[in-house]
């Protein structure tokens, strides 16, 4: 089939239902008038992943797209140009499916003490060649309570298995959650979670969430919210003893946490049209995903080597000029970039732009 020619993809809002609360933050970078939180806080903006749900298996994930040739939905576009969106040599490993999972996620109440498996684990217990390794961007926090914003992250030294084992057949929340750090967050903060790292992201936090293309989840407290879950929708299918194996018990001082999972933000170049930087989490993230930022957009010029890539225009109105036309773009818009589109520039019109791309890893490191 020959390239299809349809320029950058824009993504439309692709809401999707959670066992916590959120959405403000979400609805207000969106532009909805009257923001407000729901039982829908994440919005799934790249994705091919159906979710996984208490009521079943859900395609309500699928990103929604503005329509193209009278497609609406990113799965069946992919289906008709695969080659031109995602690049012929992704399509001869991996089919037409992506191996990137993209979100906006934004919580008003703490979310449930969990980890996830590792490309290892997937691949021998959860018939899936990925884990899910993720990492959080954070776009804006707001105080709810008397906490400021935080996430929960690694454990402290002293747990062990046997002892997680105990507090959840328990339920012993405050006994888990004396053994986590508390990170305090604020925007422009990043974080690198690992497959078997133990984490809660804290209310009032909104970012977005790239991650590896799955929806599983280990979590050890059954009751969330307003939510009573079913021991198997916790441990999926899998039992406590197997389920458990997935943490790393390892323990880390606050220094270390601070350390080994927040983010480095590299310069990749600055100057008078904008900056642009890497967000590195070490070799592990570099063989799921990769992250970029742009801020203080006002002409920047830029290859994604021939990946396809999410884009989430942060702040400020311009235009992404391209081989195939010129689109325009303002905050709060979401799109997918296909891999057939080369060089392209980000050119700021009326404010400097800032943007925050996601992309596969580069092919050979896969």
């Amino acid at each position: 089939m020959k390239k299809s020619n349809i320029g950058i993809i824009r993504i439309l809002p692709t809401r999707v239902f959670r066992i916590y609360r959120g959405g403000y933050l979400l609805e207000k970078f969106r532009g909805i008038k009257n923001p407000q939180d729901s039982d829908y806080p994440e919005d799934w903006i790249l994705s091919t992943v159906k979710a996984i749900q208490p009521y079943g298996i859900s395609d309500e994930s699928i990103s929604k797209i503005k329509s193209i040739k009278g497609i609406d939905n990113l799965e069946e576009l992919i289906k008709y140009f695969p080659k031109d969106i995602l690049g012929k040599d992704h399509v001869k490993k991996f089919g037409n499916s992506l191996n990137l999972l993209v979100k906006l996620l934004d919580s008003s109440i703490r979310l449930p003490l969990q980890t996830h498996p590792s490309k290892i684990f997937s691949r021998k217990y959860l018939n899936s060649d990925f884990g899910k390794a993720e990492a959080w961007y954070i776009l804006a926090t707001r105080k709810i309570g008397k906490e400021n914003p935080y996430v929960l992250i690694g454990f402290k030294p002293g747990i062990t298995k046997d002892i997680m084992q105990k507090m959840v057949e328990e339920q012993d929340i405050k006994g888990m959650l004396s053994f986590m750090h508390k990170v305090e967050v604020k925007p422009g903060d990043a974080i690198f979670v690992a497959p078997g790292i133990p984490h809660a992201i804290g209310e009032g936090i909104f970012m977005i969430e790239t991650q590896e293309p799955t929806d599983f989840s280990i979590l050890v407290e059954k009751n969330i919210g307003t939510h009573i879950l079913k021991e198997k929708d916790c441990h999926i299918d899998l039992g406590w003893d197997r389920a458990l194996d997935i943490f790393d018990y390892q323990g880390y001082s606050l220094p270390e946490v601070n350390e080994k999972y927040r983010m480095k933000k590299e310069t990749l170049s600055s100057n008078r049209g904008g900056k642009l930087f890497r967000l590195n989490g070490g070799d592990y993230m570099k063989s799921c995903f990769e992250m970029m930022l742009m801020e203080e957009v006002k002409d920047i010029e830029i290859s994604f080597e021939g990946r396809f890539a999410s884009i989430v225009i942060t702040r400020g109105e311009g235009v992404i000029s391209t081989n195939v036309g010129d689109f325009e773009v303002k905050e709060g818009e979401t799109y997918m970039f296909p891999a057939s589109i080369g060089k392209h520039k980000y050119i700021a019109t009326k404010e400097n732009l800032s943007v925050v791309i996601s992309l596969p890893p580069i092919f050979s490191t896969i």
